[in-house]
């Protein structure tokens, strides 16, 4: 069978395009895979809160009065600026 000298050309840069892409895609798989196995060699971290005593949950709040208090005064002297 006979090929022409413009399609044996063509069929040469397809294959070549081809290599290029196959290996590009093959580094990306790769790079994909090392981060794939970082992140399952990661431990999850478990943070368990303790409960806040009943003192605690009273400052807490009390801050929290005082402080949306101060951000109240704030906006009304805005207001009235």
């Amino acid at each position: 069978m006979f090929i022409s000298n413009d399609e044996k050309k063509y069929l040469f840069d397809q294959i070549k395009a081809l290599a290029r892409e196959q290996s590009s895609a093959l580094s990306d798989i790769i790079v994909l895979k090392a981060k794939i196995k970082l992140l399952e060699g990661k431990p999850a971290v478990v943070v368990a809160k303790k409960p806040k005593t009943l003192a605690q949950k009273k400052k807490q709040a009390e801050y929290m009065r005082r402080y949306m208090a101060k951000k109240k005064a704030a906006k009304l002297a805005l207001e009235q600026a």
